[in-house]
């Protein structure tokens, strides 16, 4: 029988803290501050932003419209909440927003409401075309989720098939004839000519509350794009643009019937944002191109929206040709409110994965006009970016005493950073502490600290720092994108800031250059507790090498134990890229190992089993719930001095995560059905109280702890299987058991 229990996610076992012993858990905690310059960033933590699709929605039912951007980099949903303090509007990130929107959402999202009832609906990519759900939540229940069809479907002249939307495309959803429900523009199979599929809710039913749609034309404005370039041919007559508002007899060919334009080339990749620009009762046209920076904008020559009026002027320089939208390749088009001024502004944000901008992504453009004439001004290009840290694709986080001041500053890697004209390269980002030992702050202070992208050490190149020659220094060691590593010697000594000179290949014992599968993702650390630090190395592959030095304190020697230590393997095909980091508490080794899946996996029964073909235990695949999109990375520290741990995760969209272990955390408390083997009995109860199992077999019965709803450990001891619980006080209490090597936890009421 299936029991609802609060289940503690444990942070570890038990750590020490300056308060008492605790069974911990880790909690989103965004309020360590950081700058860059005088400003205070207002979102730091908030995990950055790469291909980021918008659009609002209000997910709280407070009445105000919520920014949604769906991050085309990993399929993910990041949510700001629309708040209000003190009369000031801003944006504020709600950490695990995606758990508020619906899982299997793949290459582009957007949220419109179809039926008029007030609430915004979802229209994602479906296998060849769209998929819908509808919005059936409310204040009550809050955001609630309906799949209405996994497969939109239109009428192509007769024939029912999927409305064809390419998966690099995004469709423009808008009310294209004005009559009161929502119809789709989307680019032909052929990919030249815009295809305007008609909803027949109102014609059929006077409501705007269906999905039924025809294809109307497969020409609509009457404009091609050229097969070759984003040039525009207007006014077209040809097939399929003779016709005026009614689909061309001939069926497109992807529906399995010979079409004349199915011999033109696919152009594939396009965007398209409808909207009438000049207030003329009539749509115009925002398209942008996979193989081009700029948008276009096309105005509309008609004077009634029921005719297929042609497009008149195109425009290649909007919204002005002193500010023209302009990024590295395939830029898309978004029009809601994002200064909370009532006025629907433009953004525009690249469309295409590892090709466009990463970092300074978000084009803003203000509408300083109205919503029926608009005037787009720009802004900046880092919208929202700028409140964050934000680096690029696939942050790394290490925590270093630069300044040797100290305290811990903050170095961030990334997988790769955008440099125009597709020079991706890999840097390092330092923002130095200038808070205090409990009070820490972070500070941008350089964007490439050591110059690291001007050093050809490839892409994802990966820092770990140690005293290697018993100087009192910390030495640096960097994992490249081949797999080998380098070492950079701290000239500096005791006391002063870092300083390093030329870089030397990291060798074995044998005089051999140290080289794993790709990516090398080092880690210097005591593994074996014999007061060296040894060299781990994690690879793309998903396993972590381990070389233990077998050298002294002041002359480092890297002998291979294992090329998979512990039998660590993140991942079932060749991309697992492994990011260990392994900690100690109270004196016990722990493992967090990143992965390219974005999850986190924590291993224990460490200490002991080091030897080439033993195995650690893992405990989690996915610790704390722990989704990142793809690429987490992990760094554990007490930055803040105050007895429980720090957990900075980079990550995917280039940001970081930060938590902090805590008793209280209401984030460690989840609520799972599971399948329990142990019970308590009686529960309630007062005295003595068994601990039975369902499996018939209590083998190897330890209790861990009880914990009080403060997370206070109870002095209550196992005798047999029976605890006394009559000194307990009148309450809620969960007990940590484990049986035949699994952990339970089990909540009791004590009465």
């Amino acid at each position: 029988m299936k029991k609802t229990f609060l289940i503690l996610i444990t942070f570890l076992g038990f750590y020490n803290s300056i308060l008492s012993q605790t069974y911990l858990g880790f909690e989103y905690n965004p309020n360590i501050p950081v700058k860059v310059g005088s400003t205070t960033l207002q979102n730091p933590w908030a995990g950055g932003i790469n291909y980021g699709q918008f659009s609002t929605i209000d997910y709280n039912f407070d009445g105000l419209d919520d920014l949604v951007i769906f991050d085309r980099s990993g399929d993910e949903f990041v949510l700001m909440e629309h708040v209000i303090n003190a009369s000031v509007h801003s944006y504020k990130y709600v950490y695990k927003g995606f758990d508020y929107f619906p899982t299997d959402c793949k290459y582009r999202s957007a949220f419109v409401d179809y039926d008029s009832d007030g609430k915004k609906d979802l229209f994602t990519y479906g296998i060849g075309g769209i998929k819908v759900y509808r919005n059936i939540g409310n204040a009550s229940l809050g955001l609630q989720w309906q799949l209405i069809t996994d497969i939109l479907q239109t009428d192509y002249v007769g024939n029912i098939s999927n409305l064809y939307v390419s998966a690099s495309d995004i469709p423009a959803y808008s009310d294209i004839d004005f009559d009161g429900d929502m119809d789709i523009l989307t680019f032909h199979i052929g990919g030249q000519n815009v295809e305007y599929h008609q909803n027949q809710s109102m014609e059929l039913y006077g409501i705007p509350d269906s999905l039924i749609f025809e294809l109307k034309n497969q020409c609509w404005g009457k404009f091609s794009e050229d097969a070759s370039n984003n040039d525009l041919f207007l006014n077209q007559t040809a097939y399929p643009c003779e016709n005026g508002d009614i689909a061309n007899p001939l069926r497109p060919a992807h529906l399995g019937k010979d079409s004349v334009n199915e011999s033109v080339t696919r152009h594939s990749g396009s965007t398209l944002l409808a909207m009438d620009v000049n207030n003329n009762g009539v749509m115009d046209l925002i398209l942008g191109d996979v193989a081009y920076p700029n948008i276009t904008l096309l105005v509309n020559g008609g004077t009634a929206p029921n005719t297929n009026s042609p497009m008149i002027s195109q425009d290649h320089n909007y919204p002005s040709v002193a500010h023209p939208a302009y990024m590295q390749l395939f830029p898309a088009m978004y029009w809601e409110d994002v200064d909370f001024d009532g006025k629907k502004d433009l953004i525009v944000a690249p469309n295409a994965r590892t090709v466009s901008e990463n970092q300074n992504s978000v084009q803003f453009f203000k509408n300083t006009g109205t919503n029926a004439l608009p005037n787009f001004v720009y802004q900046e290009n880092n919208f929202l970016q700028k409140d964050m840290i934000d680096h690029g694709l696939g942050s790394i986080p290490v925590l270093v005493d630069e300044n040797a001041d100290g305290l811990k500053d903050l170095l961030v890697a990334n997988f790769v950073r955008y440099k125009a004209t597709l020079n991706l390269e890999s840097v390092f980002q330092l923002y130095r502490n200038t808070g205090t030992a409990t009070n820490p702050e972070f500070t941008l202070v350089n964007n490439d600290y050591l110059g690291l992208s001007s050093l050809g050490l490839g892409l994802r190149a990966t820092p770990t720092f140690g005293d290697l020659d018993g100087d009192g220094d910390q030495d640096l060691i960097i994992g490249k994108e081949n797999g080998t590593l380098v070492r950079f010697t701290n000239t500096a000594g005791v006391g002063n800031p870092l300083n390093f000179g030329t870089s030397v290949s990291v060798n074995d014992h044998t005089g051999t250059p140290i080289q794993v599968v790709s990516y090398a993702f080092p880690q210097l650390f005591d593994l074996n507790k014999d007061g060296l630090l040894d060299l781990i190395v994690g690879k793309k592959t998903g396993e972590i090498a381990y070389y233990q030095n077998t050298g002294t304190g002041s002359n480092a020697i890297f002998t291979l134990i294992s090329q998979n230590v512990g039998q660590v393997d993140i991942s079932p095909n060749p991309d697992g890229y492994a990011a260990p980091h392994f900690f100690r508490v109270n004196d016990t080794t722990h493992l967090f190992v990143g992965a390219y899946n974005g999850e986190l996996n924590y291993y224990k029964n460490i200490d002991g089993h080091l030897t080439d073909g033993d195995t650690f235990s893992l405990y989690s695949n996915s610790f704390i719930d722990l989704e990142v999109g793809l690429y987490s990375t992990v760094f554990v520290d007490d930055i803040n001095g105050n007895g429980f741990l720090n957990l900075f995760v980079g990550q995917d969209l280039g940001g970081l995560f930060l938590f902090e272990a805590d008793p209280l955390s209401s984030v460690s408390l989840k609520e799972f059905d599971i399948e329990s083997s142990l019970v308590l009995s009686p529960n309630p109860g007062n005295q003595l109280i068994r601990i039975l199992s369902k499996e018939g077999t209590t083998a190897d019965l330890k209790l861990h702890g009880v914990y009080n709803g403060l997370g206070q450990k109870q002095d209550l001891e196992l005798s047999g299987i029976t605890v006394d619980v009559s000194n307990l006080s009148i309450g809620t209490y969960y007990f940590v058991l484990e049986s035949n090597g699994k952990i339970e936890h089990l909540n009791f009421i004590k009465n």
